[in-house]
């Protein structure tokens, strides 16, 4: 793949501005931050100084408007700190992908003809799976926030991702099931004809058989369900005689709701229910208020308790994101991981052009690829040949009505790729 796209470069380029590892409240009195305000926030002198754009392709409408607005603000938000790189004032230019396909791609060429030196979207896998044809055209970088994805930058030699795939996702809950917690008893449950966790379900059944071990097999019980509360009742029914101790299921609010209810009434308090990446939406967040007992844990950045990591993945930019989302849009609009992980795709891309020192796509992509562990809100940053970020995976908790980091895995999860590339295909929703 590296030969393919012909991205990695051998050398390292100009290190990373000192401002990802400056503290907001510290940083107005030192020297290192003197500098970078020069180099990086400075006014423009006049009307006539150079410019750069960044493109941002999101659902502002539609099914998807939501999670587009969320990362909108991200973007919005780093821009209003960090405006200028080496003395070009940086400008946004949004438009709508209307959350379907038919206007990602309308959208997107549009957007082209605009030049951006790059592009950071779009909030929904087809979306995004729909733009890398166009960004290889273009010769445009871009990341996505937020989707997983993991043929969004497999087949696409200028698109990166900023959060972990499924795959990597899957690794993380099998390390926390089975290595935090030392589980042997562990139950995964899916829905049938539900491709969307396959990736996540190959992740974790892989990572779980290399800590376990083939002859001592971790997971016990393996089932597909209809979410019906007939199913739901007899998989659980299942869960107490096998006396699971953790459980992976993948369902939404409506249907966890109802499945949390019966674990409940049949004294299953005590099993540690794993989910995906959904499970931090706020619909999933509000119904958890009604099962208190019920302990719940899934892949989700949670930068509101970055403050209480000890990882060396916590960076002082996780403060100054919070102090200045909570400034710009009010301490009772809480940020989500996509909105912190869009803040981030604005700083690697600004981080690439510094170092870079060039507007061309080949020469920001190489830059990007060259980041070794650069400091950001959500974390460290270093990319693979397939532009997937390399990292631990963050896994959260509800507690008080919030996510709050639970775990960070031990070990950096690499991305996946897939080869049977015809099984992932975007629909017409824009899903």
């Amino acid at each position: 793949m590296a030969d393919k796209y012909n991205r990695k470069i051998s050398i390292k380029k100009l290190l990373f501005p000192a401002v990802l590892v400056l503290a907001v409240f510290v940083l107005s009195g030192c020297s290192t931050w003197s500098s970078f305000r020069q180099t990086f926030i400075t006014e423009p002198q006049s009307n006539t100084d150079p410019s750069i754009t960044i493109g941002v392709i999101e659902p502002q409408t539609g099914r998807y408007a939501s999670k587009g607005r969320d990362e909108i603000k991200g973007i919005e938000l780093a821009n209003s700190i960090y405006n200028n790189v080496d003395g070009y004032k940086v400008n946004l230019v949004k438009v709508d992908t209307q959350s379907t396909v038919a206007g990602t791609e309308t959208a997107i060429k549009a957007l082209i003809e605009m030049h951006p030196v790059a592009i950071i979207g779009s909030a929904g896998e087809a979306s995004s799976l729909t733009i890398g044809e166009y960004l290889d055209e273009a010769a445009i970088p871009a990341i996505t926030p937020a989707a997983t994805n993991p043929l969004i930058t497999q087949n696409s030699r200028f698109y990166f991702r900023a959060c972990v795939t499924e795959s990597q996702m899957g690794e993380g809950l099998a390390e926390y099931a089975a290595k935090e917690l030392g589980s042997r008893k562990i139950a995964v449950i899916s829905v049938k004809n539900d491709s969307s966790t396959a990736a996540l379900l190959e992740g974790f059944d892989s990572r779980v058989k290399r800590i376990a071990g083939k002859r001592n097999r971790a997971v016990v019980m393996t089932e597909q369900i209809s979410p019906v509360e007939e199913e739901m009742r007899a998989v659980l029914t299942e869960i107490r005689r096998k006396s699971v101790e953790v459980c992976f299921v993948s369902m939404g609010a409506e249907e966890m709701d109802t499945f949390f209810t019966m674990a409940e009434e049949m004294g299953l308090g005590n099993v540690t229910f794993l989910g995906t990446k959904g499970w931090g939406d706020a619909s999933f967040i509000s119904m958890m208020e009604k099962h208190k007992d019920i302990k719940v844990v899934f892949p989700y950045e949670s930068v509101l308790t970055k403050n209480d990591d000890t990882s060396d993945t916590y960076t002082e930019e996780a403060q100054r994101f919070q102090i200045e989302y909570a400034n710009r849009y009010g301490a009772d609009d809480l940020p989500t991981d996509s909105a912190a992980l869009a803040y981030d795709s604005y700083l690697l891309l600004i981080n690439a052009f510094h170092n870079a020192k060039s507007v061309e796509g080949e020469d920001i992509c190489n830059a990007l690829l060259d980041f070794d562990g650069l400091k950001c809100a959500t974390g460290l940053f270093t990319f693979d040949d397939n532009g997937n970020v390399v990292r631990s995976v963050t896994l959260s908790t509800i507690k008080d009505g919030i996510p709050v980091t639970e775990y960070i895995t031990k070990t950096e999860a690499e991305a996946r790729e897939l080869e049977d590339l015809e099984n992932i295909v975007p629909d017409e929703s824009g899903n």
